[in-house]
């Protein structure tokens, strides 16, 4: 077993945070991410989500329902949850069951930071 943490975050000012999940997630560890993600995203003064999925390998079908379950939370209180950076495989699972249908996706963390800029002003 790796010693690296399954996810790490970064607010970045008072309302945005930069979460990177390293490796795979299924349903074993998803348990892990909820708790790591729990707390930030019950602080209800943080307002932009950024998930950036550049060292995400893996993700099963309980992971995707998480995600849509963080976007529906997150909307239904006026925040955000973005996509960022997925490998081809990751990127494939969001296209085919429609995730990036209802989560905006970026190729990039500052594309989706200067897409915030412009959404606030």
């Amino acid at each position: 077993m790796s010693d690296s943490p399954l996810i790490t975050t970064e607010v970045l000012n008072d309302h945005t945070v930069i979460a990177r999940p390293v490796g795979e997630i299924d349903a074993s560890n998803l348990p892990e991410m909820e708790n790591i993600l729990m707390p930030l995203i019950q602080n209800t003064a943080l307002i932009d989500f950024v998930l950036d999925c550049e060292n995400l390998t893996f993700i099963d079908s309980k992971v995707v329902g998480y995600m849509a379950y963080l976007h529906t939370t997150l909307a239904r209180k006026n925040r955000r949850l973005l996509l960022v950076a997925a490998n081809e495989s990751v990127s494939d699972i969001f296209s085919l069951v429609g995730l990036t249908e209802i989560i905006p996706y970026f190729d990039s963390t500052d594309l989706a930071l200067n897409s915030l800029k412009t959404i606030s002003a």
